[in-house]
């Protein structure tokens, strides 16, 4: 796809187009670097707020001979993101700046938006950016309260509004984008939601709320969708193969490459890039002999069992001496979504 494709075609296609080899073609994009796993929201949805793995910081000289190394095998799209906030990043503007100077065509961030002030805005911009996502959950500040647990609607919706006028001020050329997990409490109001903030982005791209690779298979019973409105993409999509551990990268900020961008404790880790470079590890036997489980559906025993059927079912991680080991009788707790619900219920 091109730089200038919209959201839900870029989505859809990653999702549907993959090589099923067990050594397919090196990712020319679909590459997401997680710069920190830390995040200042605490989404209803998201298992960040679970998370026992140790909170940290990629190193910044290994970032970039990362990125250098993909370059070089023909990687031209790069996102910094995964499980935490990428704008806690330090460095994240020198980041971007030096993938620009490496040739990449096309860098990108997911956030929450809230911690988007004006300078560092600017720094982000001038530093090659090429587009900003906005991950906007919430239809009003009541439901965002309930969905990423801060009282932050407002601010979020000024930063959008700051970035759109000084892209029309200035001319810059980058892109601007709202993404939306879609819950319950906010299935009803899409269209309105598209209506009222669409003219502020390039597109809205709006997603069933999923248990996370079976991160969070408790919210099953709260929050899933009840109608399925038309706007929603990717509903109806089988997760086995999963075409991301055939056409993506995602790099840990430990330095390790996971089958899974959302791999909140490394239950997924295939190399340890800090020992192999990019290249040997995206054809490595561990990450083939995953890529053959998927082809077969033989995935018992993994995180991969529970991606998209909020099963609950316990699982091994696949190099155990990467992960934070998960205490399975205290991970699915739903107590404290039920407490948050009854606190917005109340609230109404």
């Amino acid at each position: 796809m091109s730089e200038t494709a919209l959201l839900n075609e870029k989505i859809k296609n990653q999702v549907h187009n993959f090589e099923e080899s067990l050594t397919p073609s090196f990712p020319k994009g679909n590459m997401l670097i997680e710069l920190s796993n830390i995040c200042n929201h605490q989404c209803i949805f998201c298992a960040n707020k679970k998370m026992k793995r140790k909170k940290g910081y990629m190193d910044f000289d290994f970032c970039i001979n990362i990125l250098k190394q993909a370059y070089a095998e023909g990687t031209r799209e790069v996102g910094f993101y995964a499980t935490g906030e990428p704008l806690v990043y330090p460095r994240l503007a020198e980041v971007v700046k030096n993938a620009k100077q490496i040739g990449f065509d096309y860098t990108y961030i997911t956030t929450n938006g809230a911690l988007l002030t004006e300078a560092k805005m600017i720094e982000l911009i001038d530093a090659g950016l090429d587009s900003i996502k906005f991950s906007l959950n919430a239809t009003d500040r009541e439901t965002y309260k309930l969905i990423h647990g801060r009282d932050d609607f407002d601010k979020v919706i000024e930063h959008l509004k700051m970035l759109y006028n000084y892209r029309k001020t200035t001319g810059k050329n980058f892109k601007i984008f709202i993404s939306h997990v879609a819950t319950r409490f906010t299935e009803e109001r899409l269209h309105e939601f598209k209506e009222k903030y669409s003219q502020y982005c390039d597109d809205i791209v709006f997603v069933p709320v999923a248990n996370q690779c079976g991160s969070n298979s408790e919210m099953e019973n709260h929050l899933t969708c009840q109608k399925n409105p038309d706007l929603l993409i990717n509903k109806d999509v089988s997760p086995i193969p999963c075409a991301r551990i055939f056409n993506g990268l995602a790099v840990s900020y430990e330095g390790y490459l996971t089958a899974c961008c959302v791999d909140f404790e490394n239950y997924l880790i295939v190399a340890d890039l800090n020992k192999m470079s990019l290249k040997d590890a995206w054809v490595s036997e561990k990450f083939k002999e995953l890529r053959q489980r998927h082809l077969d559906r033989n995935v018992d025993g993994l995180m991969c069992q529970n991606c998209r059927n909020f099963s609950t079912k316990s699982f091994e991680p696949y190099q155990p001496e990467y992960s934070t080991k998960i205490d399975f009788e205290k991970f699915y707790n739903d107590q404290y979504i039920i407490d948050r619900i009854k606190k917005y219920e109340e609230a109404e």
